[in-house]
């Protein structure tokens, strides 16, 4: 009987597994970071990114310096969306040996 019920829950996680992909594809995080404009869903796949028109008045360095700056901001603010719909869909399942 307990087998059956584990095929079951894992049935029932496979269906909100994707799910959540489904919304995770389609939540867009919209990052500005100083002037960098970063859009990206929560699966951390980036969808857009604009640059200012006079950040090619800066060094290489610093633009490189901007650049990873943004996409740490963005991809942590991906990871913050990911998380809270995680905890939305999967709030009431039950695993096996966590419970």
């Amino acid at each position: 009987m307990e087998l059956f019920k584990m095929a079951k829950e894992a049935m029932s996680m496979k269906s909100k597994l994707k799910e959540m992909e489904k919304v995770l594809k389609s939540k867009v995080i919209d990052i500005n970071y100083k002037g960098i404009l970063i859009k990206m869903n929560a699966k951390n796949e980036v969808i857009d990114l604009k640059l200012p028109e006079d950040i090619t008045q800066k060094s290489v360095k610093d633009i490189e310096k901007l650049m990873l700056s943004a996409f740490q901001e963005a991809i942590k603010k991906s990871q913050d969306a990911m998380a809270e719909e995680s905890k939305k869909l999967m709030g009431g399942m039950n695993f096996p040996g966590l419970n």
